[in-house]
């Protein structure tokens, strides 16, 4: 069973999330529970220190009122146990994916909670579309990279992917695919360390896949990926070869 931990510090708010959410699992019959709901970020973190299980869903305030974590910083904690947890944002503002990005943490979605009436849809739909991913993953053990462009969350198959490339737009990144490219605000370096496995830093400015170099041409400092040239920073060739070996 997914555990659902959430922190809010406006009772009122807090309730009323938590009904919506113990609603929609009842409704829809969802393999979730509410594992904690509280005020406190410390409390939080203490009942996750207790779960054996990880990978839990996280209903998380942005605006928290306590004197050592704000949701972000929360949502970087949290992924230090469970880094591969669902986080959802409870917030009064607009897209705030740019903070996400500055503190380290992938969040699945936001939610703007200054409109109490749309409130229950939102997180129906937000529950739907976790549910759909983790269906999706029981059957197809497939890894994705899940990102935010506009208003919308992309969960592009790691296999999908070619390489990411640094935009000509300040602070955004490209991410070339198998169906498309897409631009998105990012920095290379906090995608790397989530996916340094699979992924190689090249050049300053590139990010590729291992298993999509076709060929390496370390007279003119060059890798092809899918069918596209990209250089290769002199300093990156030795770490390159032995990731190739």
């Amino acid at each position: 069973m997914v555990q659902i931990l959430l922190c809010d510090d406006d009772d009122r708010i807090r309730e009323e999330i938590a009904r919506c959410i113990k609603s929609q699992i009842l409704i829809m019959e969802y393999d979730m529970q509410i594992a904690q709901s509280c005020q406190s970020p410390v409390i939080l973190l203490e009942e996750l220190k207790q779960m054996e299980e990880k990978r839990n869903i996280y209903f998380l305030d942005v605006d928290l009122k306590h004197p050592e974590y704000d949701g972000f910083l929360l949502g970087r904690k949290i992924r230090d146990t469970d880094p591969y947890g669902t986080i959802v944002y409870i917030t009064s503002f607009g897209d705030l994916a740019y903070k996400t990005f500055q503190y380290h943490v992938e969040a699945f979605d936001y939610i703007v909670k200054d409109n109490i009436n749309e409130l229950s849809s939102s997180i129906a739909k937000c529950l739907a579309s976790i549910q759909s991913r983790l269906v999706s993953e029981k059957t197809d053990p497939v890894k994705y990279y899940t990102f935010k462009t506009g208003d919308t969350i992309r969960h592009i198959p790691l296999d999908d992917i070619y390489y990411f490339e640094t935009s000509t737009k300040s602070h955004f990144v490209i991410l070339h695919g198998k169906n498309e490219h897409m631009e998105f605000l990012g920095n290379l370096s906090t995608i790397e360390k989530g996916l340094e496995e699979h992924f190689i830093r090249i050049h300053r400015s590139y990010l590729v896949a291992l298993n999509k170099i076709e060929q390496v041409d370390l007279k003119h400092n060059t890798v092809t990926v899918a069918g596209e040239v990209c250089p290769v920073a002199r300093k990156e060739k030795s770490k390159l070869l032995e990731r190739m070996n």
